[in-house]
């Protein structure tokens, strides 16, 4: 059964279209890659995917159901779940308390958070070291990890990722590619990158933003 999709989906801010007609199927347990120049639409179809933005027109589907009227936060509840670019982690926050943010939100039980909470320091144990530091003083890299490890508390069914190499150094480019690999196969993600080696080693399936449409590509 199809995961997440879309059909005629169209977007943008008020009355100013970014993208149209975007029709996008993802498989569960799969990578699919978006790529495309800055402008191209990438970041405005993430957000009208996770609910951030409304949807000027067209169909959002995850497992079949209808998730249009659902706000971002029930989006997010359902497993629709946005690593959004510049990672947006609290800087005031520690590492732990931002890792807990997801908490209220997460289907989880209280003993079940608590577990996950623990794999989460598993996949990416350079947060372990620093859970008493303030997420303001971490690296690109870190506070990228951090970012993927609080998405990944909400128990997502696609993980969606926006330019998650972006403002990186290539060992820690490394360091999230690795990161990533480890999760495959545990749920779909949905990264829009411009660095197409990235994508080339991850996804299954790749589209490139031209004019506002979607198009697959080798």
């Amino acid at each position: 059964m199809t995961l997440l999709e879309t059909r005629n989906l169209s977007g943008g801010y008020r009355a100013l279209t970014i993208f149209s007609d975007v029709n996008l199927t993802i498989e569960p347990n799969t990578i699919t890659g978006i790529l495309g120049p800055n402008g191209a639409g990438k970041t405005t179809l993430l957000k009208t995917l996770a609910g951030l933005l409304k949807a000027q027109s067209g169909t959002i589907r995850l497992d079949g159901n209808d998730v249009m009227p659902l706000s971002a936060h029930d989006r997010a509840r359902h497993g629709i779940a946005l690593v959004p670019e510049g990672r947006q982690i609290f800087q005031g926050l520690t590492v732990k308390e931002n890792l807990g943010i997801p908490r209220s939100a997460s289907r989880f039980s209280a003993v079940e958070f608590d577990r996950r909470f623990e794999e989460i320091l598993t996949i990416f144990p350079r947060l372990r070291e620093r859970l008493g530091q303030l997420g303001g003083g971490l690296s690109g890299g870190e506070q990228q990890m951090l970012a993927i490890g609080r998405a990944l508390l909400l128990d997502p069914k696609v993980l969606m990722l926006d330019e998650p190499t972006q403002g990186l150094a290539p060992i820690m480019v490394s360091q999230v590619l690795s990161s990533l690999e480890a999760l495959r196969g545990r749920f779909s993600m949905l990264i829009v990158e411009q660095n197409r080696d990235f994508l080339d080693r991850l996804s299954n399936s790749k589209f490139v933003f031209r004019g506002g449409k979607l198009e697959q590509t080798t």
